[in-house]
């Protein structure tokens, strides 16, 4: 996938957290394909690495217009320290020419050092209030965030923001693309599972470490959680085998 997969001159780069949100349509792909998408572009052009890509989940609403789960994706990427504008210019040029007719989409691009405390705590809010559009950009402006938007309304820069705030905390939703996850298939060890991926480390619901042999079903799907800034599988026991513990939204995620 793309963990390994980082730009030339490491040392003069810096690690970028990139949002979007409000991309798709009743009958198009979703937010987080496209943003996987978009991380294969940056790379492809040799402008970023993938770290990771993380699904948010925010504020199910009447007066908030969204397509199935108003969920926003973050991508955290590698570039070097020059590229930010160019990376920024790539990724509207990629929305602009998926975008699909009735869409909102948002971008947002920033330092991942440089995440100001108003951004996480309007995360937050995103998950728990209607937030008014003029607001997000105001506040985006006085900040000096880098913010895009486009569409009718231009709505899903408010998910975008709230994306990077919410990835900024460390504790906040799931990975749909680490390096390794979406090659899991079947039943394995967790030493297997740990060595074949980028999940920092397998826990059940109890908060309990499992050793290198437990038996995990991964049911083919498996989406570990942000946790502590580290990718964390959370599981529990289903008869002889662990599961994962918090796979319930799996229908959220379009492919």
């Amino acid at each position: 996938m793309f963990g390994n997969q980082e730009p030339a001159g490491r040392r003069h780069s810096i690690n970028l957290f990139i949002a979007v949100d409000d991309t798709d349509n009743e009958e198009s792909i979703g937010t987080g394909r496209l943003s996987r998408m978009l991380a294969v572009e940056l790379i492809r052009k040799g402008l970023a690495g993938n770290i990771g890509i993380t699904r948010h989940q925010l504020l199910v609403h009447p007066d908030i217009p969204y397509t199935s789960h108003n969920s926003c994706a973050c991508i955290e990427a590698i570039a070097k320290c020059a590229a930010f504008h160019e990376v920024a210019t790539i990724c509207r040029e990629f929305l602009t020419g998926n975008y699909h007719d009735s869409a909102n989409p948002g971008l947002c691009v920033i330092n991942k050092d440089s995440v100001p405390d108003e951004l996480r705590q309007f995360g937050y809010r995103a998950q728990r209030e209607v937030i008014n559009i003029e607001e997000a950009r105001e506040m985006a402006k006085g900040l000096g965030v880098f913010v895009w938007w486009y569409g009718e309304t231009g709505q899903g820069c408010i998910g975008a923001l709230a994306g990077v705030g919410l990835r900024s905390t460390g504790n906040d939703g799931r990975f749909i693309d680490l390096a390794g996850i979406r090659d899991l298939k079947g039943v394995m060890s967790a030493g297997d599972i740990l060595r074949q991926t980028a999940i920092h480390k397998i826990l059940s619901v109890s908060g309990e470490v499992l050793g290198n042999s437990e038996v995990i079903d991964t049911q083919d799907w498996i989406r570990p959680a942000l946790l502590d800034n580290n990718a964390v599988l959370r599981v529990k026991k289903n008869g002889n085998l662990w599961i994962q513990a918090d796979g319930k939204n799996k229908k959220a995620e379009k492919k």
